[in-house]
């Protein structure tokens, strides 16, 4: 004591009833400060070159790994009338089971038999069709029949008009040799004549001259009209050659209009008959969606409209089935400057809602009630909070009562450093190192873990 103030309490303390006054008076107290202090200095150095795994921490939940495992809305594909419903909330149904049944409400659709005289419609119009095509079948035929006669009856008047030629040709032949016979009885009948007149010959002989003469000019005048008659059937056969093509020119042309009509007429049933096909197809498959049929094995629940008579719309969701059996996974949000230390196969600890656990972040074999899972799909574009999803899948056995929903918070492991290292990078609020995985170039299996 410094004895400073004039208040002395040495003689009122009893030193002998604290334990402190005894150890200040002990010598050798020094020497055990020392030697705790350097004890605790060697561990702590020791501590700095222990190994630390770098990890980034992250939230998600618990969801399915498989798009077609996760609830799936069941929506109404027409507008309609709910009219019954099949299952209720809770039920375990299978594949193709019936869940509800839905009443037209729009106009066009309200005739009970409006598929079967759309069959009828459908049918009168194939008949119609047919009609066409047969009416076209025939004019083609029709066409080809008369171009067929056409080239007969060609052929036939070119045979008819060689031989007009012909007996044209030899009518003035003979009609030329008996006009020089003429001209040669002429000639002896002058002669004849004048020697008459000498007092030759006599009469009687010239009248015999000219008898020859009369008949000779009656054989010319023959052959003259039988010529001119040649000329007449050969001009009438040039002219019917000529006509014949014409004539079958008119047929044909008339055919060939009543053929393109058909055809058209033949095409606008087509697409008649298309239509209505199609609006037969369209009805039948209508009438499919008036029940609503479950697309997968699980549990009905969320019916969100319940009421018989309630009015819905196309794209309506009617109700949600929970498939019964899921491989589990876990979806995880990573901010963008994390996302480059991420790879798929990646292993991420996790620690569940509701599962009690000791975690050692840097430790990661040492934490208790932590679950391994390895990384299966990264999205490749942000989302709306301008964070990265990637999804873990299972690396080993999850707990069994483990639902999609559950919340969990993932520790990603990176590189293993020393703790000093680590100590000296966050005190920077460096980013943890980058590094390439083996798995990472590797094609990873998706182990999977099927709860029932």
């Amino acid at each position: 004591m410094l004895n400073i103030s004039n208040q002395k309490i040495k003689d009122r303390l009893q030193p002998e009833r604290y334990k402190s006054f005894g150890m200040l008076n002990n010598p050798f107290i020094g020497k055990k400060v020392k030697r705790n202090i350097i004890i605790v200095s060697v561990l702590s150095l020791f501590a700095l070159f222990l190994p630390w795994t770098q990890n980034i921490q992250a939230k998600g939940k618990v969801t399915m790994l498989k798009p077609e495992q996760r609830p799936n809305e069941i929506q109404a594909a027409i507008a309609g009338q709910i009219a019954e419903w099949y299952a209720d909330e809770g039920d375990l149904i299978k594949k193709g089971d019936t869940i509800a049944r839905l009443r037209e409400i729009k106009s066009e659709y309200l005739d009970p038999e409006l598929i079967l005289r759309t069959k009828e419609q459908a049918e009168a119009k194939k008949e119609a069709v047919m009609g066409y095509e047969q009416k076209v079948t025939a004019l083609t035929a029709l066409i080809q029949t008369l171009r067929t006669n056409q080239t007969v009856k060609a052929q036939s008047l070119a045979y008819k008009l060689d031989a007009a030629i012909a007996s044209a040709t030899a009518d003035s032949v003979n009609f030329a040799s008996e006009a020089e016979n003429l001209e040669v009885a002429k000639v002896q009948a002058k002669r004849f004549e004048s020697m008459v007149e000498q007092g030759l010959i006599s009469n009687t002989k010239v009248e015999e001259y000219r008898v020859k003469l009369a008949q000779q000019q009656a054989k010319a005048e023959s052959a003259l009209g039988k010529w001119e008659n040649s000329q007449n059937k050969l001009l009438d056969a040039r002219l019917e050659l000529s006509n014949n093509t014409n004539a079958f020119l008119e047929k044909i042309s008339k055919a060939q209009s009543d053929l393109a009509t058909a055809k058209s007429n033949l095409a606008s049933a087509k697409g008649e008959l298309s239509k209505l096909k199609n609006k037969l197809s369209s009805l039948e498959v209508r009438s499919g969606y008036y029940y609503i049929i479950a697309p997968q094995e699980g549990m009905l629940a969320k019916v969100k409209k319940q009421g018989l008579g309630e009015t819905v719309k196309e794209g309506t969701a009617l109700a949600t089935i929970v498939p019964t059996s899921y491989d589990l996974a876990v979806e995880l949000y990573i901010s963008p400057i994390d996302m480059p230390l991420i790879h798929e196969g990646s292993t991420v600890m996790f620690q569940f809602d509701g599962w009690p656990a000791i975690v050692f972040r840097g430790w990661p074999n040492s934490s208790y009630g932590t679950f391994e899972g390895t990384v299966v799909a990264i999205d490749q574009i942000t989302n709306e909070n301008g964070k990265y999803r990637i999804l873990v899948a299972p690396g080993e056995i999850w707990p069994e009562n483990l639902r999609a929903g559950t919340g969990a918070r993932g520790i990603a492991l990176l590189n293993n450093v020393p703790v000093w290292y680590e100590i000296w990078r966050q005190f920077n609020s460096f980013p943890p190192d980058y590094y390439e995985p083996i798995l990472a170039k590797e094609k990873v299996d998706k182990p999977k873990i099927k709860i029932k």
